[in-house]
């Protein structure tokens, strides 16, 4: 097979020398293995998954029993019932108080970043509106009195540059007809 009719191998971004080849390519960075293929961390993962199943199938035991011991001596259930509507809602009573406490606290926090903002904002916000209108106002002063008139003067200067050209050709093309 010529060199020609072999088909080329496409080099993206690959500098091409001077016979249009690419350069030979460096070896590319030997990467550590992944985490997951460690023999330590495959032994941790199967050591947690056991642990997390033992834990589940323990606390599905306990909760059996108990359902079953409740079962067998109803005044006992009806007992350890009545105590725990009376200490969820104790716990629900203070999980309210809490809240209402965290919410007031919220609510003054509120308070004074609304004062702060109004004391420190917006004086920067008016002091950055009023330098963006000095911008604005340079801008407009610097166009209308330096770049206006150096852009007509320099369209008169092209235009005599040219009308200068056009005159010498014609001359020049004249004088060679005599």
């Amino acid at each position: 097979m010529s060199e020609d009719s072999r088909p080329r191998e496409q080099n993206f971004g690959m500098p091409a020398g001077s016979d249009g080849k690419a350069e030979a390519q460096t070896a590319p960075a030997k990467l550590p293995p992944p985490a997951y293929d460690d023999p330590g961390v495959k032994r941790a993962n199967r050591r947690a998954i056991f642990a997390a199943t033992a834990t589940g199938a323990l606390i599905v035991g306990v909760l059996a029993l108990v359902v079953y011991l409740l079962l067998q001596n109803p005044a006992l259930t009806a007992n350890i019932r009545d105590i725990v509507v009376i200490l969820t809602a104790v716990v629900l009573i203070i999980i309210s108080l809490v809240i209402s406490a965290l919410l007031v606290l919220l609510l003054y926090r509120l308070q004074e970043l609304t004062r702060f903002l109004r004391a420190e904002l917006v004086p920067i916000l008016t002091e950055t509106q009023k330098a963006a209108k000095a911008v604005y106002g340079t801008t407009l002063f610097m166009s209308d009195s330096i770049a206006k008139p150096a852009i007509k003067a320099a369209g008169f200067v092209s235009r005599m540059q040219r009308m200068a050209q056009a005159v010498n050709m014609k001359a020049k093309g004249g004088a060679g007809r005599r």
